[in-house]
Protein backbone atom coordinates (compact mmCIF):
# COMPACT_ATOMS: atom_id res chain seq x y z
CA UNK A 1 0.00 0.00 0.00
CA UNK A 2 1.52 3.29 -1.09
CA UNK A 3 2.23 6.13 1.09
CA UNK A 4 -1.19 8.64 1.64
CA UNK A 5 -3.42 6.16 0.02
CA UNK A 6 -6.20 5.37 1.98
CA UNK A 7 -8.82 2.00 2.02
CA UNK A 8 -11.57 1.31 4.33
CA UNK A 9 -13.82 -1.80 4.82
CA UNK A 10 -17.25 -2.06 5.93
CA UNK A 11 -18.18 -4.89 8.57
CA UNK A 12 -18.37 -7.64 6.33
CA UNK A 13 -14.23 -6.76 4.95
CA UNK A 14 -16.06 -5.09 1.73
CA UNK A 15 -13.46 -2.98 0.44
CA UNK A 16 -14.84 0.55 -0.12
CA UNK A 17 -13.18 3.56 -1.83
CA UNK A 18 -13.54 7.06 -0.84
CA UNK A 19 -12.52 9.89 -3.26
CA UNK A 20 -10.48 6.98 -5.37
CA UNK A 21 -7.86 6.74 -2.94
CA UNK A 22 -6.51 4.27 -0.18
CA UNK A 23 -4.59 5.54 2.78
CA UNK A 24 -5.68 2.82 5.63
CA UNK A 25 -7.75 0.47 6.49
CA UNK A 26 -10.85 1.09 9.25
CA UNK A 27 -14.02 -0.46 10.20
CA UNK A 28 -17.16 1.52 9.50
CA UNK A 29 -20.10 1.04 12.33
CA UNK A 30 -23.56 0.85 10.85
CA UNK A 31 -24.08 4.57 11.63
CA UNK A 32 -20.86 5.84 9.73
CA UNK A 33 -22.14 3.56 6.89
CA UNK A 34 -25.13 5.32 6.49
CA UNK A 35 -23.77 8.76 6.84
CA UNK A 36 -21.25 7.96 4.16
CA UNK A 37 -24.02 6.47 1.78
CA UNK A 38 -26.46 9.39 2.36
CA UNK A 39 -23.36 11.64 1.17
CA UNK A 40 -22.75 9.71 -1.76
CA UNK A 41 -18.88 8.03 -0.43
CA UNK A 42 -21.07 4.86 -0.74
CA UNK A 43 -23.09 3.76 -3.48
CA UNK A 44 -27.12 3.04 -2.48
CA UNK A 45 -28.71 0.55 -2.29
CA UNK A 46 -32.73 0.35 -3.24
CA UNK A 47 -33.67 0.78 0.46
CA UNK A 48 -30.83 3.49 1.13
CA UNK A 49 -32.31 5.12 -2.12
CA UNK A 50 -35.78 5.23 -0.38
CA UNK A 51 -34.76 5.95 3.30
CA UNK A 52 -32.63 9.41 1.88
CA UNK A 53 -36.04 10.51 -0.06
CA UNK A 54 -37.67 9.92 3.17
CA UNK A 55 -35.18 11.73 4.97
CA UNK A 56 -34.83 14.41 2.03
CA UNK A 57 -39.37 15.09 2.60
CA UNK A 58 -39.07 15.01 6.36
CA UNK A 59 -36.54 17.61 5.83
CA UNK A 60 -39.12 19.83 3.11
CA UNK A 61 -42.22 19.23 5.01
CA UNK A 62 -40.33 20.43 8.54
CA UNK A 63 -38.27 23.14 6.66
CA UNK A 64 -35.67 21.75 8.67
CA UNK A 65 -36.85 22.40 12.42
CA UNK A 66 -35.96 20.17 14.40
CA UNK A 67 -39.42 20.99 16.68
CA UNK A 68 -41.98 20.61 13.89
CA UNK A 69 -43.46 17.89 13.75
CA UNK A 70 -45.09 16.19 10.55
CA UNK A 71 -46.80 12.35 9.85
CA UNK A 72 -44.91 9.54 9.09
CA UNK A 73 -47.68 8.14 7.12
CA UNK A 74 -48.33 11.82 5.18
CA UNK A 75 -44.35 11.51 4.25
CA UNK A 76 -45.28 8.35 3.11
CA UNK A 77 -48.08 9.16 1.15
CA UNK A 78 -46.04 11.97 -0.65
CA UNK A 79 -43.23 9.63 -1.84
CA UNK A 80 -46.15 6.86 -3.63
CA UNK A 81 -45.11 4.61 -0.32
CA UNK A 82 -48.32 2.74 2.23
CA UNK A 83 -48.67 3.07 5.66
CA UNK A 84 -46.83 -0.13 6.48
CA UNK A 85 -43.88 0.98 4.27
CA UNK A 86 -43.92 4.33 5.97
CA UNK A 87 -43.78 3.42 9.46
CA UNK A 88 -40.51 1.14 8.49
CA UNK A 89 -38.82 3.50 6.96
CA UNK A 90 -39.62 6.10 9.81
CA UNK A 91 -38.20 3.38 12.45
CA UNK A 92 -35.52 3.43 10.57
CA UNK A 93 -34.64 6.36 11.07
CA UNK A 94 -35.44 6.48 14.00
CA UNK A 95 -32.81 3.64 15.09
CA UNK A 96 -30.03 5.75 13.57
CA UNK A 97 -31.20 8.49 15.33
CA UNK A 98 -32.27 10.67 11.83
CA UNK A 99 -35.92 11.41 13.79
CA UNK A 100 -37.55 11.32 16.75
CA UNK A 101 -41.38 10.58 17.34
CA UNK A 102 -43.20 13.02 18.95
CA UNK A 103 -47.11 11.49 18.81
CA UNK A 104 -48.04 7.36 19.00
CA UNK A 105 -50.37 8.27 15.91
CA UNK A 106 -47.11 8.77 14.14
CA UNK A 107 -45.91 12.43 14.45
CA UNK A 108 -42.27 12.40 13.91
CA UNK A 109 -39.61 15.15 13.75
CA UNK A 110 -36.05 15.60 12.02
CA UNK A 111 -33.44 15.54 14.40
CA UNK A 112 -29.84 17.42 14.60
CA UNK A 113 -28.68 14.32 13.58
CA UNK A 114 -30.58 13.69 10.81
CA UNK A 115 -29.61 17.49 9.21
CA UNK A 116 -26.20 16.67 9.64
CA UNK A 117 -26.24 13.52 7.38
CA UNK A 118 -28.32 15.66 4.80
CA UNK A 119 -25.51 18.34 5.39
CA UNK A 120 -27.70 21.15 6.36
CA UNK A 121 -27.01 23.37 9.67
CA UNK A 122 -28.87 22.53 12.63
CA UNK A 123 -31.80 25.35 12.66
CA UNK A 124 -31.33 28.77 14.25
CA UNK A 125 -33.59 29.06 17.90
CA UNK A 126 -36.36 31.17 17.48
CA UNK A 127 -36.28 34.20 19.15
CA UNK A 128 -39.55 35.75 21.28
CA UNK A 129 -39.32 38.65 19.78
CA UNK A 130 -39.86 37.64 16.21
CA UNK A 131 -42.93 38.90 14.61
CA UNK A 132 -45.22 35.41 13.50
CA UNK A 133 -47.64 35.63 10.97
CA UNK A 134 -49.94 33.47 9.56
CA UNK A 135 -49.62 33.79 5.48
CA UNK A 136 -52.36 34.32 2.88
CA UNK A 137 -52.65 31.74 0.74
CA UNK A 138 -55.85 29.38 1.12
CA UNK A 139 -53.34 26.42 2.00
CA UNK A 140 -50.86 26.53 5.09
CA UNK A 141 -47.55 26.03 3.42
CA UNK A 142 -43.96 25.08 4.94
CA UNK A 143 -43.27 28.55 6.76
CA UNK A 144 -47.35 28.44 8.24
CA UNK A 145 -46.85 24.96 9.75
CA UNK A 146 -43.92 26.39 11.75
CA UNK A 147 -45.47 29.39 12.49
CA UNK A 148 -48.47 27.60 14.01
CA UNK A 149 -46.13 24.90 15.68
CA UNK A 150 -43.82 27.68 17.48
CA UNK A 151 -47.37 30.07 18.41
CA UNK A 152 -48.83 26.16 20.25
CA UNK A 153 -45.92 25.99 21.97
CA UNK A 154 -45.44 29.12 23.27
CA UNK A 155 -49.73 29.43 24.61
CA UNK A 156 -48.92 25.60 25.91
CA UNK A 157 -45.40 27.59 28.03
CA UNK A 158 -47.97 30.47 29.35
CA UNK A 159 -50.77 27.15 29.54
CA UNK A 160 -49.02 25.58 32.53
CA UNK A 161 -48.25 28.29 34.61
CA UNK A 162 -51.07 30.39 33.78
CA UNK A 163 -53.48 28.74 36.94
CA UNK A 164 -57.18 29.15 34.73
CA UNK A 165 -59.98 27.94 35.76
CA UNK A 166 -60.91 24.26 34.64
CA UNK A 167 -63.08 25.65 31.85
CA UNK A 168 -60.71 28.10 30.27
CA UNK A 169 -58.03 25.41 30.43
CA UNK A 170 -60.49 22.71 28.57
CA UNK A 171 -60.97 25.37 25.80
CA UNK A 172 -57.88 26.62 24.97
CA UNK A 173 -56.82 22.53 24.80
CA UNK A 174 -59.48 21.77 23.06
CA UNK A 175 -58.49 24.19 20.42
CA UNK A 176 -55.18 23.61 20.57
CA UNK A 177 -55.82 19.79 19.45
CA UNK A 178 -58.41 21.17 16.92
CA UNK A 179 -55.02 22.89 15.27
CA UNK A 180 -53.21 19.55 15.35
CA UNK A 181 -55.65 17.47 13.88
CA UNK A 182 -55.86 19.89 11.22
CA UNK A 183 -52.32 20.20 10.19
CA UNK A 184 -52.37 16.42 9.83
CA UNK A 185 -54.81 17.25 6.41
CA UNK A 186 -52.48 17.08 3.58
CA UNK A 187 -53.87 20.83 2.46
CA UNK A 188 -54.78 22.30 6.07
CA UNK A 189 -56.81 25.74 5.05
CA UNK A 190 -55.22 28.89 6.51
CA UNK A 191 -58.90 30.33 7.17
CA UNK A 192 -59.48 27.69 9.22
CA UNK A 193 -56.31 27.86 11.39
CA UNK A 194 -57.04 31.47 11.22
CA UNK A 195 -60.48 30.93 12.96
CA UNK A 196 -59.02 29.14 15.92
CA UNK A 197 -56.45 31.37 16.47
CA UNK A 198 -58.77 33.93 17.18
CA UNK A 199 -60.60 31.76 19.17
CA UNK A 200 -57.72 31.61 21.00
CA UNK A 201 -57.02 34.60 20.89
CA UNK A 202 -60.26 35.50 22.35
CA UNK A 203 -60.29 33.18 25.14
CA UNK A 204 -56.40 34.32 26.13
CA UNK A 205 -57.80 37.69 26.36
CA UNK A 206 -60.25 36.84 29.00
CA UNK A 207 -57.98 34.84 30.88
CA UNK A 208 -55.39 37.78 31.30
CA UNK A 209 -52.70 36.26 29.42
CA UNK A 210 -51.87 39.32 27.80
CA UNK A 211 -48.74 38.96 25.90
CA UNK A 212 -49.53 35.31 24.18
CA UNK A 213 -53.13 37.25 23.16
CA UNK A 214 -51.23 40.35 21.72
CA UNK A 215 -49.07 37.75 19.55
CA UNK A 216 -52.28 35.85 18.06
CA UNK A 217 -53.44 39.01 17.55
CA UNK A 218 -50.31 40.16 15.18
CA UNK A 219 -50.18 36.56 13.54
CA UNK A 220 -53.72 36.55 12.31
CA UNK A 221 -53.55 39.63 11.23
Amino acid sequence: MNSGQFSATRSDSTPIRLDGTLVGVFILTAKQESTLKMKGSVPMDTEDLKIKSYLDELYRQTGGDTEVQVSMYDLGAVLGLDRSEAGSLAEQLMVQGQAELRTLAGGISITNDGLAVLGYAVAAPHSAGDALRLGDGPVADEADRRTVHLLCEEIKKELSGAGLEYDLTEEVVLDLKTIELHLLSPRPKTAVLRALFCSLQETLTIAEIGKIATRLKIAIG
